[in-house]
């Protein structure tokens, strides 16, 4: 009789056992702004942080819940990062090349010249020490980041006339962020930092004279075809190509570890998940390129490249000197470029060249 008594009160006591870290879950749960720099729903990395905050919100059972603000609709379009810093949003999505101007090294996480492709740079992050030193460097400011992927190798860039020499491109306005930037300033552009839904009426009015956004699917998205009939692949600069997602370090030490463990694991995910979608876009977006009627696509010419390389050198040597933290991040990252350039020259050049000839 008593077991039956037991099991009773057992079964009414379970439920309201089971419903207190509901109720508990509801009174610590976390409301995040999150502030991009692009276009609301824009291909490839609009898409992306949708997409995080989504899976997080789900994953966490809606005690982490993230609302996704556009470029421009809470604070400007490269003013994502000061937001986040100073608590009007808990998380920005965007690339370390448009933070650049406050600190250049930090488009390291983003691209370095002549750097680590999308591969190489997660293992450098994840395994080579590459997410450390980024905690090094953004703590301090109050930020968490996370890299979310990379694009790839992208574009050089978009012209409205041929370019046949380095002659052809001095005095250029130029559209680009990051390093690519202070490089080509070196070499004789001009180069110019706009935010992204500003770039096509830039170059439509003539205020600029060539762009680079990111690859073939992404700028055919900005329609750069229609009105340059110049493109020139592949850059020196933009080779990761990457995104990330910086979080206020007092909302981030707020998050219970479970939490912490969605949003990390949320985001490896992403950083897979948009650098197979840009690859995947870009393919088709090449392919369609290749057929508009008056488009030529090129390749930039010797003495660019030389040039490129010359200039990279020097801004990269600079950069470098500046503190012994920089120093650092400089060793560690080109340290990696070349332990991983000696790896594929023997596995991924050679397979690539016979690839070739296999597909015909």
């Amino acid at each position: 009789m008593y077991r039956r008594r037991f099991l009773a009160g057992a079964a009414v006591a379970a439920p309201a056992a089971l419903a207190a870290p509901a109720v508990l879950r509801a009174q610590s749960g976390h409301d995040w702004k999150l502030v991009t720099s692009l276009p609301k729903n824009l291909p490839g990395p609009g898409v992306s942080a949708q997409r995080w905050a989504d899976r997080i919100t789900s994953m966490s059972g809606g005690e982490l819940k993230i609302t996704v603000y556009a470029g421009g609709e809470l604070v400007p379009p490269f003013g994502t990062q000061e937001a986040v810093e100073n608590g009007t949003a808990q998380a920005y999505h965007g690339s370390g090349s448009w933070f650049a101007g406050r600190d250049i090294s930090h488009a390291f996480f983003f691209s370095g010249p002549f750097g680590l492709l999308f591969d190489e740079m997660h293992a450098w992050m994840y395994y080579g020490g590459g997410q450390a030193l980024l905690d090094e460097f953004t703590h301090p400011r109050g930020l968490q980041i996370l890299i979310a992927g990379g694009s790839g190798v992208q574009t050089f860039g978009w012209f409205k006339k041929p370019i046949a020499s380095l002659e052809d491109l001095q005095g250029l306005n130029f559209r680009v962020t990051g390093f690519g930037a202070t490089v080509l300033n070196k070499i004789g552009m001009n180069a110019v930092s706009l935010p992204p839904g500003e770039i096509f009426p830039a170059l439509q009015s003539g205020a600029l004279d060539g762009a680079e956004w990111v690859g073939p699917a992404f700028d055919q998205a900005f329609g750069f075809q229609k009105i340059m009939p110049y493109m020139y692949a592949p850059s020196f600069g933009d080779i990761y190509g990457g995104i990330e997602f910086g979080i206020n370090l007092e909302a981030w030490n707020a998050l219970s570890d479970g939490l912490k463990a969605i949003v990390v694991a949320a985001t490896e995910a992403e950083a897979n998940r948009s650098s197979a979608d840009a690859l995947n876009m870009n393919i088709d977006g090449l392919e369609a390129l290749q057929k508009v009627e008056g488009l030529t696509i090129g390749t930039l010419p010797e003495d660019v490249w030389a040039a490129l390389r010359k200039a990279s050198h020097e801004v990269v040597a600079e950069v470098a000197g500046t503190s012994p933290f920089v120093g650092r991040l400089v060793d560690s990252y080109y340290g990696y470029v070349k332990r991983a350039s000696g790896y594929k020259q023997l596995y991924d050049m050679p397979f690539m060249a016979e690839r070739v000839k296999y597909i015909g």
